[in-house]
């Protein structure tokens, strides 16, 4: 995959970048048009898992931005929400039980694999629009499988970015989710292009 660097350069070599990025986080932050900008976010997943320059696109059809954002709002709440929410459930015994920070265990898992499942849901959807492509449990983990150790990286990124940029956060939110779709979804185009390849030459 693309190092983070490659990404971040291509992405924010745009003039307007903090201004986009600025409108991202604002429609983050604001029910119902949150969609606005999942859609954004959607947009950029999807122009990176066509192989199409890396760059922040233009804010305009709004009606196309707001219904791929619904789509891609339900596959993060699937994969990403849900199962964070899950996880913190777990941790209060452990928090009432004196474990001290023993007790986000639960939590180190799901932050390593939701992010990668919700960017390789949104992915397999993008191709015919379809949830049930989202939802190929058994289709997302040999994605993950295949990608593998590189989407390491990334992810711990991502949970830094997260935790440090707190007091930003729907503007740390979008800048991270932009980065780091972009590059899960270069990453398995990589391995997905390897692997027909290898179809075709064997």
């Amino acid at each position: 995959m693309p190092p983070l660097d490659h990404v971040c350069k291509r992405l924010f070599s745009d003039p307007s970048w903090i201004l986009k990025c600025l409108v991202g986080a604002v429609l983050l932050a604001v029910p119902v048009a949150h969609f606005f900008a999942c859609g954004y976010l959607y947009e950029i997943v999807n122009r990176a898992r066509r192989g199409e320059p890396l760059e922040l696109p233009e804010w305009e059809d709004w009606r196309r931005l707001f219904l791929n954002g619904v789509a891609a709002f339900v596959i993060f709440l699937v994969f990403t929400f849900a199962p964070l929410v899950v996880a913190w459930t777990l941790t209060r015994p452990l928090f009432w039980l004196g474990a001290g920070w023993f007790s986000y265990t639960p939590m180190m898992p799901v932050l390593l694999l939701c992010f990668p499942l919700t960017a390789g849901s949104l992915y397999l959807y993008q191709k015919r629009e379809d949830y049930r492509d989202a939802f190929r449990l058994w289709l997302l983990a040999r994605m993950l499988r295949t990608t593998g150790v590189v989407l390491v990286a990334p992810t711990l990124t991502l949970v830094g970015l997260l935790v440090t940029g707190l007091p930003f956060m729907t503007f740390t939110l979008f800048i991270g989710f932009a980065v780091l779709g972009a590059a899960y979804a270069s990453a398995f185009r990589q391995v997905e292009t390897a692997l027909r390849s290898g179809a075709r030459r064997g």
